[in-house]
């Protein structure tokens, strides 16, 4: 059965935290060998504090991490009080905005990191993921679903039509095309469903939680959907094509594989009786 629920599964699992002990550790070692330089080195030592402020910002995960352990540091270069040696608070302004641009710097290459990585997996064309990021999800909902026994769908869908629309009206109007059908694809399926253009006209519907009941309704829905998209251009319709995992394949290539040998057969029955009804 199709779960209404609005959940969406994260699109990547989060990276595993560092345990709070490692942290400490680490901190504990810095401000030891901070505080043996700032006493063995007296009074340049005291500046020993920089250095030690940019090693635990850089394996902090926040700005509080950061500013915590640009404290560490200038309190470590303090603590042995070394006569001559600079104030604690021109240590903290010097060692604490060089762990606010290594902060900085850092969060811009991460959200440059992260907004390269989603261009990756969207189709420049419609917004929708594409096959490497469908690849990504199937692989997620594989691992959770076997987890769990249960079962999703995968629905594989074919433009029938779209080869004349580009050559009546020219690759602009099948562009058009291409993005009413993703939206209208979009708007049909529940937000934890995932829609994808592989290529060409060629689309596919990943349903989490789904068994064969609610696969084939979703397909109706679909069907609807791309009939709505193309209204004022009757010759062009979707084949549609019905995958169910585990049922009809344990891994991601059998289960798509498994859709599109569904999606020809519905083409070639569609066909079939478009002939029968011109004779």
């Amino acid at each position: 059965m199709r779960d209404g629920s609005r959940r969406r599964p994260p699109a990547q699992q989060s990276p595993p935290r560092r345990p709070p002990s490692a942290a400490v550790l680490r901190a504990v070692a810095v401000a030891a060998a901070v505080a043996l330089i700032s006493s063995v080195a007296a009074p340049s030592g005291f500046w020993a504090c920089v250095p030690g402020a940019l090693l635990l910002a850089a394996a902090a995960g926040s700005g509080a991490g950061s500013a915590a352990g640009t404290l560490v540091a200038v309190a470590a270069a303090w603590a042995p009080r070394a006569g001559g040696a600079p104030s604690p608070l021109l240590g903290l302004a010097v060692a604490g905005s060089g762990a606010a641009v290594l902060h900085a710097m850092r969060e811009r290459l991460e959200s440059e990191r992260d907004s390269m990585r989603r261009s990756a997996l969207r189709d420049p064309l419609t917004g929708l993921c594409n096959r490497r990021g469908l690849d990504e999800r199937l692989g997620y909902e594989i691992a959770r679903h076997s987890r769990e026994r249960r079962r999703f769908a995968v629905v594989a869908i074919d433009l029938d039509g779209f080869k004349r629309v580009n050559d009546r009206f020219g690759h602009a109007a099948g562009d058009d095309l291409l993005r009413d059908v993703a939206d209208a694809l979009s708007e049909a399926v529940r937000e934890q469903d995932t829609v994808a253009r592989l290529g060409g006209d060629e689309f596919c519907v990943l349903a989490p939680e789904t068994g064969r009941g609610g696969a084939t309704h979703l397909a109706r829905k679909i069907e609807t959907a791309i009939a709505r998209s193309a209204t004022g251009l009757d010759q062009v319709s979707g084949s549609v094509g019905v995958a169910i995992f585990p049922d009809d394949s344990r891994d991601a290539l059998g289960v798509l594989e498994a859709a599109d040998d569904a999606q020809i057969e519905a083409k070639r029955r569609s066909k079939a009786q478009q002939q029968r009804a011109a004779a």
